[in-house]
């Protein structure tokens, strides 16, 4: 019987070993078969009118709060350019050997009517006066560390006038402007003066307006037919002509300049307080008119700039919230009367002490 011929293996390549075949592994005694791993899930998709991703909603707040802060930036730097753009500068201070540590600013309040016309002065109770004295004089001292402190010189203080003999202090603006101002109150008090800053009639008015009237609080009730101050006693809103008359009174007042001086302490508190109000910066017609008539109101040194200004603004700030001092050069009880004239004399033992504290 035919048997068919047993196939032909093919006889491996010369030196290439054959493959071995897959050794199966061998796994624990009744193990499941492997299986497959499972497909991928598609990406989940948001259903209409769902919660955007978490990421998404992120950059969206982010985007938000850049804008914001842009937003932010160029207010605040159009608020202070209007008020830089309208300071009046004059010349630098005069060169003085006196030294005291921190800083010091000269604030003075000018009774001079420029610039004022008949009107406001009528409305202002200013009268005609020619030239220009100070009302108000204040020393803010802001040291390099600690808090502030806000002294007040009474205007009818006397002292020695360089090159002048001796007056009242506030007579040295009439004689020698800003110049002899300076070099009078550092030659009294031992403290150097970095920065002179001044305001009038018209800068008062015109800055309580702006701030949307200012809470001050009379004591008593008053009715002086000199300033024109006619008010009741207790808390309330005055709008410019009244605050100013506020502030300039004095013969109605039983303390003279004394009381003077701390009504004017009250209003400098209360407007830094009215500034300080988000309010305040949060209404554009509020803001930029408070920095349009606060930079019109000031007469500055070539020397001070804006940053020094807003350092004032912060320390009259602290000041105005407790966290600063305000006090008032000491003086004898009566006043006494020389060369035709009442004036106020210093506690020479407790000023010197004052100013030494300042580093004077």
């Amino acid at each position: 019987m035919f048997r068919p011929e047993p196939a032909v293996r093919p006889e491996p390549r010369t030196g290439v070993p054959p493959v071995p075949p897959p050794v199966p592994v061998a796994g624990p005694p009744n193990a499941p078969p492997p299986t497959a791993p499972p497909p991928l899930a598609p990406p989940a998709q948001i259903p209409p009118g769902g919660k955007p991703p978490k990421r998404r909603k992120k950059r969206g707040l982010r985007r938000i709060l850049k804008l914001v802060v842009l937003f932010l930036v160029i207010y605040v730097t159009a608020v202070v350019t209007v008020f830089a753009l309208s300071v009046t500068k004059i010349g630098s201070l005069p060169t003085s050997n006196v030294t005291s540590s921190g800083t010091n600013f000269l604030l003075v309040g000018s009774d001079s009517r420029a610039g004022l016309t008949d009107d406001q002065k009528e409305q202002l109770h200013t009268g005609s006066v020619e030239g220009g004295r100070t009302d108000t004089i204040m020393v803010m001292h802001v040291p390099w560390f600690g808090t502030p402190t806000l002294v007040s010189i009474p205007r009818d203080s006397w002292v020695p006038i360089p090159g002048h003999g001796e007056g009242k202090i506030n007579s040295a603006f009439a004689i020698g402007g800003p110049d002899l101002m300076v070099s009078t109150v550092e030659q009294s008090t031992g403290l150097h003066i970095d920065h002179y800053v001044e305001v009038g009639f018209a800068g008062v008015a015109n800055v309580t307006d702006a701030l949307g009237g200012v809470q001050l609080c009379p004591a008593d009730n008053y009715n002086d037919e000199n300033s024109g101050l006619n008010v009741k006693a207790g808390c309330q809103k005055m709008d410019g002509p009244t605050a100013l008359a506020y502030v300039r009174m004095r013969y109605a007042d039983p303390r003279g300049d004394l009381g003077r001086v701390q009504r004017q302490q009250e209003f400098m508190s209360s407007v830094a307080k009215q500034a300080a109000n988000p309010i305040t910066w949060l209404l554009p017609w509020r803001s930029f008119g408070m920095a349009d008539a606060a930079g019109s109101s000031l007469i500055v040194d070539g020397g001070t700039h804006v940053w020094d200004d807003a350092r004032l603004a912060l320390a009259m700030g602290m000041v105005s919230m407790g966290a600063g001092d305000s006090t008032t050069v000491p003086t004898e009880p009566d006043t006494f009367f020389v060369d035709g004239q009442d004036a106020l004399k210093w506690n020479t033992p407790e000023a010197l002490a004052l100013f030494d504290s300042l580093g004077a």
